[in-house]
């Protein structure tokens, strides 16, 4: 009987049914999308991190793992000529790094400033990185760029094209592979110009003479130059993968506020549905309906809606992920306890939604609900 008594109750009220199930679909699609996009960024950027070449980046102590929040250009060049000199050590590069906003503001982009030519103290970017030009030319002047083919092909741009870095523009020399780093890169020169910081770099990358010897190297240069940070290029992905802390808050914050949203949804919806039903909530309490019935048959029936919201809200986060990546250098990673968060979501919003509409009919005295027009 309940169960006819639902399903009569969402198949009688279409309108309703729906605008339910699309306000619990909003939430579990923020959820989704926005951890999607926001782990899919990280975890792309930490893989190509990983595939620099290095067993070892340097860079000053206090910086998150890839320099994301890091201050541009805050490392002096002169650090290569130490770290060349440390038993070990095979070859150093200095690295910059940029960070702007993605397209629409969306994500972020990483410019690199690479050194493309050897000096006394420190070897290039590609003999370390392994970066070779597989369509236009290298690096010839400070005014040209070089880019992997991925942000050439979702940007559509050529060896030849125009692009403006930081109020300046550039000129496309190359496409590279295979991905190491950010995708666009520079002249550290050009970018110290445009920065003003002369001398100056982000990190520096360190080989090692043999890598199964990097935790060695990576003591000795502790005791040379303490007080800077040391990480090891295989664990970069980890970096990631745990997340920036402001970025994790701001995710539980976006969990908070789609179950907010999706209960208001439900509430309201439900406490309308309530009072629309007055009098036949009055008929089942006076054929002996227990208070314990109604709050369940409510429930059930947010429940059901909850179900079904849910599964939309997936379909349109998959669809959501499909088109960003199609259409945009973003990558969207959906994770399975994600995914499960934002079901749970779905289903507390409901509970808690239509709980105290359930309460409130269960409550109702009966003669009143009769006589109620």
């Amino acid at each position: 009987m309940r169960h006819s008594f639902v399903l009569a109750n969402i198949l009688a009220r279409p309108a309703r049914t729906i605008a339910s199930m699309l306000g619990i679909a909003l939430g579990v699609a923020l959820i989704l999308v926005t951890v999607g996009l926001a782990r899919g960024i990280l975890y792309e950027t930490g893989q190509r991190e990983k595939n620099v070449g290095a067993e070892i980046i340097f860079q000053s102590a206090g910086t998150l793992g890839a320099s994301i929040t890091a201050t541009p250009l805050a490392l002096p060049v002169a650090y290569t000529q130490r770290l060349r000199e440390i038993e070990g050590v095979r070859a150093v590069t200095p690295l910059g790094r940029y960070i702007r906003s993605g397209a629409g503001g969306i994500g972020f982009e990483m410019i690199e400033g690479i050194a493309d030519q050897p000096a006394d103290a420190y070897t290039t970017y590609a003999a370390i990185s392994g970066i070779r030009i597989v369509e236009g030319r290298p690096l010839q002047s400070d005014d040209e760029i070089i880019v992997d083919r991925h942000y050439a092909t979702t940007k559509k741009i050529a060896p030849g094209s125009r692009v403006e870095i930081l109020n300046h523009p550039f000129t496309v020399a190359g496409i590279y592979e295979p991905e190491s780093g950010g995708r666009v890169k520079m002249r550290l020169s050009k970018m110290q110009e445009l920065l003003g910081a002369p001398g100056k770099c982000s990190s520096i990358l360190v080989k090692c003479v043999d890598p199964a010897e990097q935790e060695r190297v990576a003591e000795r240069i502790e005791a040379a130059l303490p007080g800077n940070q040391i990480i090891f290029t295989r664990d970069i992905p980890s970096y990631y993968d745990r997340g920036i802390p402001a970025l994790n808050t701001f995710l539980r914050v976006v969990v908070g506020l789609a179950l907010v949203v999706s209960s208001l949804v439900i509430l309201l919806a439900m406490y309308t549905s309530i009072t629309e039903r007055t009098r036949e909530i009055g008929i089942l309490k006076s054929l002996g309906a227990s208070r314990g019935f109604i709050v369940a048959a409510i429930e059930k029936e947010a429940l059901t809606i909850s179900a079904l919201g849910i599964a939309v809200g997936y379909i349109a986060s998959f669809i959501t992920k499909a088109g960003i990546m199609r259409y945009t250098s973003l990558i969207v990673k959906f994770e399975g306890k994600w995914l499960l968060t934002a079901a749970l979501v779905g289903v507390l919003a409901g509970a808690l939604g239509a709980l105290y509409p359930a309460v409130h009919a269960a409550r109702q005295d009966p003669v009143r609900a009769l006589a109620y027009e």
